[in-house]
């Protein structure tokens, strides 16, 4: 990549490798070209072809999972049988959808880079050195931590070949359907993680300056004439309340671009967490033990899909944080302020933080930890419990209804 040989001059040299890696897998068919401030978003034929071969490929995995469902695959439970055979292809036709949407949000992608780098330029202005270094080094980690899980998962549905009863063109069918919806299921959560990430660090740097400032007692930077005219003096507290205004409206952005690829995802999540709790309780109950190591394959691919929905939430959880911390060191401030107009100043800038914090959410909910646990209160994990239940009933009055009437076609014949 261009940034491993130097260290990255701003966002952009940060951020254009990671959007290689996606391009790649043909979720980001676009590139950004040029440099600062004169930069655009191109598509060309190389993104054209990774957004076609995207298609061919999901393509090829909804077709290769529905021509297999009653040729090969007779897990003993009709239920995991259709499951296995239109649950990655769903999430297939899912990913060519959101392939489709990061597309047509380029204009806003870039936008999005480009008031990240004034904000970042304004940093500068006040002294502030940021570390961009930093930002790609974490997030590579991510991305690579990432790949990792999902080769270990792939690994694992080949390797499992070789002990269980199912052909091995089973076992490569669901290889590869797993490796293909999860690398795609793995850039679109990179791409919300990334963005979250990227505010995060600059409300840090927003603290950090804040503090510094403090610690000095001097709320102006004096800056040299200029051809020979004076040149006013920075406020910073405004200054810096314009930054986070800056972010506070970067983050609606991000909420537009992926409120509802991130709800897509959920929901696909939830689904398949009900299916893989059905087909381990019938391995448990009913299952042989082919089934059981079939079972084994889908709770590594659900504990991989659970870890994805957590750093949604952890990274949303981070952006939260920061800006807590950003409100209690200016509250700390103003207890030791002296002066009636840094006072009045620092004392807006609190209200403004308070008023319009950066969230980052969907249009249904904010994306922390209070969705997951406090709202998901007793009674509302007693509702979700009897839903799953219910839905398991069902799910094994069917498969008994197709047991009996198999055996009375036995029968008969």
């Amino acid at each position: 990549m261009r940034c491993l040989n130097k260290n990255p001059r701003h966002v952009y040299d940060v951020v254009r490798p990671l959007l290689a890696v996606s391009k790649w897998f043909g979720q980001t068919a676009f590139s950004i070209v040029g440099e600062p401030p004169y930069v655009q978003v191109k598509v060309t034929r190389v993104e054209f072809a990774a957004l076609f071969t995207n298609f061919v490929a999901n393509m090829c995995c909804v077709f290769i999972n529905v021509t297999n469902s009653q040729l090969s695959r007779l897990t003993g439970s009709m239920v995991i049988n259709l499951g296995l055979s239109f649950l990655f292809p769903m999430g297939s036709i899912f990913m060519i959808l959101l392939a489709i949407d990061n597309c047509l949000r380029r204009n806003v992608t870039c936008t999005i880079l480009t008031e990240l780098f004034k904000v970042d330029r304004s940093l500068q202005r006040k002294g502030h050195r940021l570390d961009h270094r930093r930002q790609y080094v974490v997030l590579g980690r991510i991305l690579s931590v990432l790949i990792i899980l999902i080769a270990f998962g792939t690994i694992f549905s080949i390797g499992m070949s070789f002990f269980s009863g199912f052909a091995l063109r089973n076992h490569v069918i669901n290889a590869f359907s797993y490796a293909l919806t999860g690398v795609q299921f793995m850039i679109i959560n990179f791409h919300f993680v990334a963005a979250a990430r990227l505010i995060t660090f600059r409300l840090e740097a927003i603290k950090r300056c804040l503090k510094k400032h403090s610690e000095a007692s001097s709320w102006w930077i004096e800056q040299k004439p200029r051809w020979g005219r004076r040149v006013e003096p920075i406020d910073v507290i405004i200054e810096l309340a314009r930054d986070f205004a800056a972010l506070v409206h970067i983050v609606k952005r991000i909420n537009r671009i992926y409120s509802n690829q991130i709800i897509a995802l959920i929901a696909g999540v939830g689904m398949f967490s009900i299916f893989v709790i059905y087909a381990s309780s019938f391995s448990y109950y009913v299952g042989s033990t082919k089934e059981s190591r079939l079972t084994a394959i889908l709770l590594t691919a659900w504990v991989f899909y659970v870890i994805m929905v957590w750093l949604i939430f952890f990274a949303a959880k981070s952006v939260d944080n920061a800006c807590e911390e950003v409100v209690s060191l200016v509250h700390e401030i103003l207890n030791h302020t002296l002066d009636s107009s840094t006072y009045d100043k620092l004392l807006r800038f609190s209200q403004q933080i308070l008023f319009r914090r950066p969230k980052l959410q969907c249009m249904f909910y904010v994306y922390n930890w209070q969705t997951l646990f406090r709202h998901c209160a007793l009674l509302k994990l007693l509702q979700m419990f009897g839903t799953v239940v219910t839905y398991l009933v069902i799910l094994l009055q069917f498969d008994k209804l197709s047991e009996d009437s198999s055996k009375g076609n036995f029968l008969t014949s």
